[in-house]
């Protein structure tokens, strides 16, 4: 009798310790397919759901258009651009939290920046400046490793805490939304989101069968314009310096068997229409 018990509790132990082994080893299949955004993120920062950032983006987006602070560019050549470019990049994101919002804002800034939830501004300087649809998508592979990591709401976390987020969130009070807006612009992340971003970018404009070199063709061209940094500036400034950025790009390895896609469009025809 004893001995079918043991038996029997055995069996049972068996059971759970294989129902474990199987949940285990699915939940690491899961992040090595694609790293939950909770590594990347501040704690405080997961105390804020995807819906919240969501929310927040959409105010800040509202209100960026209501106070005329920013004017969209939208012609059918413009959208058609972007929708080419944006979605062949969105299609190698694996289960990503966000639905994509992309628009030009009529600026000649070249410059581009991100709002939670999703939402990325490019200004039509930098479409002017880019010298292929590639460059543009270097710049926007970028954008989406910000957005993707949750480097723009760390960032608001960071500067205003969750206590004034939350208000926000409740009662959208345009002072605040104010503060917010020109924090986004800012564009300052850290060293170290910046290069996350940039590794992020690398491998998606490869799976977008997009030659990551576009990158560095982008950075070489702003030093040629005198926009580049100082090098002995490196270890002080929040974004990494030019040529590290061309270095990397240029030193990263595509898969065996990698086909560059080129973008069936004319590019001069874009941006004479600028």
């Amino acid at each position: 009798m004893k001995k079918k018990i043991f038996a029997d509790a055995l069996k049972t132990l068996g059971v759970f310790g294989g129902i474990f082994i199987l949940f285990f080893l699915g939940m690491h299949f899961l992040s090595k397919e694609k790293k939950t955004k909770w590594f990347y993120s501040d704690q405080k920062t997961q105390l804020i759901s995807y819906e919240q950032e969501i929310e927040l983006g959409e105010l800040i987006s509202k209100y960026l258009i209501a106070n005329n602070k920013e004017k969209v560019l939208k012609t059918p050549l413009i959208d058609s651009v972007m929708w080419a470019v944006t979605g062949r990049l969105q299609k190698q994101i694996q289960r990503s939290e966000y639905d994509y919002v992309i628009q030009v804002l009529d600026n000649p800034q070249v410059n581009a920046f991100t709002l939670p939830g999703g939402r990325i501004y490019v200004f039509s300087g930098l479409l002017k400046f880019c010298d292929s649809p590639e460059q543009l998508a270097a710049v926007l592979a970028h954008e989406m490793g910000h957005i993707e990591q949750r480097h723009t709401v760390d960032k608001l976390v960071k500067e205003f805490g969750l206590k004034i987020l939350f208000s926000i969130l409740t009662g959208g009070d345009s002072v605040l939304l104010t503060e917010l807006w020109q924090t986004v612009l800012s564009n300052k992340f850290d060293r170290s989101q910046e290069k996350e971003a940039d590794q992020f970018a690398l491998k998606l404009l490869e799976d977008a069968h997009i030659s990551p070199r576009s990158m560095a063709a982008f950075f070489r061209k702003l030093n040629r314009e005198n926009l580049a940094y100082d090098e002995q500036l490196e270890m002080l400034m929040t974004h990494p310096h030019n040529n590290s950025r061309i270095k990397s790009s240029l030193e990263y390895t595509t898969n065996e068997g990698f086909e560059e896609v080129a973008f069936d469009m004319n590019w001069k025809r874009v941006k004479e229409a600028l």
